[in-house]
């Protein structure tokens, strides 16, 4: 499990680093249910621009099953990270379902005629 924040065009916020490592949790828990042994890397991206409110979050989910990305922008760079950890949030949940489908799908023999 390795969790990366990087700040981009804006000093280290110790309070944003803690929010975001709060609601990151809400994944790792959705992760480590999947598999104990399973490792996975999670990298947050914060970018803020000095000249205009318009700060971007960028995040990275990788793990041996799948490779999933979100991202979002605004003006409140704490409402940026909240959506676009919801929005990874359902993603995990998504593909973590269509893997589970697979696995949990009989064989049968429309199945081994298509191969």
């Amino acid at each position: 499990m390795d969790i990366k924040i990087t700040f981009h065009g804006m000093p280290h916020s110790e309070p944003l680093e803690l929010h975001s490592r709060e609601k990151l949790k809400k994944i790792t828990a959705i992760l480590k249910a999947q598999a104990e042994a399973t490792p996975f890397t999670i990298e947050l991206w914060l970018d803020a621009h000095k000249l205009h409110p318009h700060h971007a979050a960028k995040l990275h989910v990788k793990t041996p099953i799948f490779d999933i990305h979100a991202e979002d922008d605004g003006p409140d760079m704490y409402i940026v990270v909240d959506t676009v950890i919801d929005t990874m949030i359902s993603l995990v949940r998504k593909e973590k379902e269509k893997f589970l489908g697979k696995i949990q799908r009989p064989e049968t023999d429309k199945k081994k005629f298509s191969r």
